[in-house]
């Protein structure tokens, strides 16, 4: 091939060509960073916008814990007397059994969990309804156990105390208790006691 007729390029053409090419490359890498800047900006924003959508799903009103408050109406516990006095008790007559109702007189299922008694001389088991629950103490309680009472319904609260549980140091004057948690945003701590006065 005759490149006789192709015009040659002077040095200061060829410089200013090289110039171009160079300016050419340089804005092209330019596109291709601000293209990139642009890609994790919109990943970091849909993340960020995910991130808080999520937390907004899972983030109920302090009223609405435990159950759905705004839709069902709220729970409200009741039991009319919270401290049993039972007098004098013998170690050798056995137990003392006190039976407590907690009415549930809200508009919405009222929740029991985290049931624990005060001393180890005490068990507490809540009936509602056919279900029983399993027999808690001081140191026997679950994390994991609940029990819901209907709008209306009552359960029961039985509460053992064992007189003779702790031997001849044990009598006189003795205060047990059970504790419990409720959903109702107003009594959210609940407790019910004895009292007697423990002789051999």
């Amino acid at each position: 091939m005759n490149n006789s007729n192709i015009p040659q390029l002077s040095k200061k053409e060829r410089r200013l060509l090289k110039r171009e090419q160079k300016e050419e490359e340089r804005q092209r890498k330019a596109r291709k960073q601000k293209i990139k800047s642009i890609i994790i900006v919109a990943v970091i924003t849909v993340l960020f916008i995910g991130a808080l959508t999520l937390f907004f799903l899972n983030t109920t009103p302090a009223e609405d814990k435990n159950t759905n408050l705004s839709n069902q109406g709220a729970p409200k516990v009741a039991i009319e007397k919270k401290f049993h006095d039972a007098g004098q008790v013998s170690m050798a007559d056995g137990n003392v059994v006190k039976t407590f109702e907690i009415k549930n007189t809200g508009q919405g299922d009222l929740k029991i969990s985290k049931m624990q008694t005060s001393c180890m001389c005490t068990s507490a088991v809540l009936i509602v309804g056919d279900k029983k629950s399993p027999k808690f103490g001081m140191h026997k309680n679950s994390a994991f156990w609940s029990e819901t009472i209907p709008p209306g319904q009552s359960g029961f609260l039985e509460m053992t105390f064992d007189p003779a549980f702790h031997g001849p140091e044990g009598t006189g004057s003795v205060m047990r208790a059970v504790y419990f948690s409720t959903n109702d945003p107003k009594n959210q701590e609940m407790e019910v006691r004895l009292s007697a006065d423990v002789i051999q």
